[in-house]
């Protein structure tokens, strides 16, 4: 009954709730957590709830988080004494700092978040010296957040002693010249966020990759899918680019896309949610929109802070990028129910949907037209790159650093 009703209203916050209650009553606590994240907005109950299939996934971060929340909304004295149970139950005494240059913290902000629940966390964000020497002095884990500059310095100028040390790797880390300036003999354990980026070390730094092979841990980004509000949509003419504007992206391609799509519909509108990097795009794009008269097709919006916001009317998300690690536009977008149409960068196809992926702008009209399943893309981001599932994975992580 409560599914036939979900598949009629699969929106509606009663109905959720109610179907995840029943899931977790019969034990399907994964399924229920999936619907839980559906609803919006959030009471205290909901809240409750997921902290509860937390606990059952073995989880006590982001069970702490959650009952925290509750908590915050409810005031009411059992979610309190549960939350502090838990937490007794679970503290521990390693302290953990999370190093990053400034603005280099938008990846790792919320699990530093999250961990400071069971562990002694400091997310220091700074190109201070000093700050970064007083951090990694205090710490036990030091945890550097992208293998660059502020990797090179540490490995090669801060004595290891005791400490065990963690550095992620994005994306474009592996293009640079950063792998051989890492003194990788003090590195516990290198995360990489997607399996193709270690076909790039071993393909273009061979010689450290010899070093730090050993030491990889796969581990994908991770999206709060309680901010991303779920919406059954369908085909339509609004398309989303949400990308700083720069080589990587080939922005370049989001002209030919859209201009070859508004000769067939001149409803077609391209949203662009980004800051030129590079000045000669703004000044070939200023050219280039008035000569063909897209004005009325494509929109640029600079930086927006609220994406959530900005995809609420969007039909697609466009990704022509030549080069990712695992971009979380796409996942974003995806949790929105919103269809992507990826260009076919090395890695892709297996994050996403092969049939989401084009190698050719003129393959871009027939996926308009196929397929639209609003559920499916959630349901991809659910399954495989929600932030409860990287933070138990890095929890594990932390635990077994030896």
């Amino acid at each position: 009954m409560l599914d036939a009703a979900i598949k009629l209203s699969p929106t509606r916050s009663d109905l959720l709730f109610n179907l995840s209650k029943s899931l977790f009553e019969a034990q399907e606590y994964f399924e229920s957590w999936r619907y839980l994240t559906r609803i919006c907005p959030k009471t205290w109950e909901v809240y409750d709830m997921l902290g509860d299939t937390q606990v059952k996934a073995d989880n006590p971060a982001m069970a702490l988080y959650y009952y925290k929340k509750s908590y915050e909304i409810s005031k009411i004295p059992q979610i309190l004494q549960k939350y502090e149970a838990l937490k007794t139950s679970n503290s521990s005494r390693k302290k953990i700092a999370f190093l990053c240059l400034p603005t280099g913290d938008n990846f790792i902000r919320d699990v530093a978040y999250i961990l400071s629940e069971i562990y002694d966390v400091r997310l220091v964000v700074t190109g201070e010296g000093e700050k970064i020497a007083q951090a990694y002095e205090w710490a036990e884990i030091v945890w550097i957040e992208w293998a660059n500059d502020l990797a090179v310095e540490i490995t090669n100028r801060l004595a290891k002693n005791n400490k065990r040390i963690v550095c992620r790797l994005h994306s474009y880390e592996a293009l640079a010249e950063y792998p051989e300036k890492i003194k990788w003999s003090n590195v516990n354990k290198l995360i990489l966020v997607s399996g193709h980026i270690e076909r790039i070390l071993k393909k273009y730094h061979s010689k450290s990759y010899d070093l730090l092979k050993n030491k990889i841990e796969i581990l994908p980004n991770g999206v709060d899918l309680n901010k991303f509000i779920f919406k059954i949509r369908e085909h339509g003419v609004n398309m989303a680019v949400v990308a700083n504007i720069d080589n990587k992206k080939d922005p370049a391609a989001w002209m030919q896309v859209i201009g070859s799509l508004v000769k067939a519909d001149k409803r077609y509108v391209l949203h662009i949610a980004g800051n030129f990097q590079d000045i000669r795009y703004e000044n070939y794009f200023d050219y280039f929109v008035k000569e063909n008269s897209l004005e009325d097709n494509l929109k640029f919006y600079g930086y927006v802070k609220d994406i959530n916001q900005f995809l609420d009317n969007k039909n697609y998300i466009l990704s022509t990028s030549i080069h990712e690690g695992h971009p979380y536009n796409i996942m974003e977008a995806m949790a929105r129910g919103i269809k992507p149409l990826i260009h076919n960068y090395c890695g892709s196809k297996v994050q996403w949907p092969g049939e989401l992926v084009y190698n050719f702008a003129s393959e871009i009209p027939s996926m308009l037209n196929n397929e639209y399943d609003s559920h499916k893309y959630r349901k991809h981001v659910e399954d495989r790159y929600s932030l409860e599932k990287q933070v138990s994975t890095v929890v594990k992580l932390i635990n077994n650093l030896r």
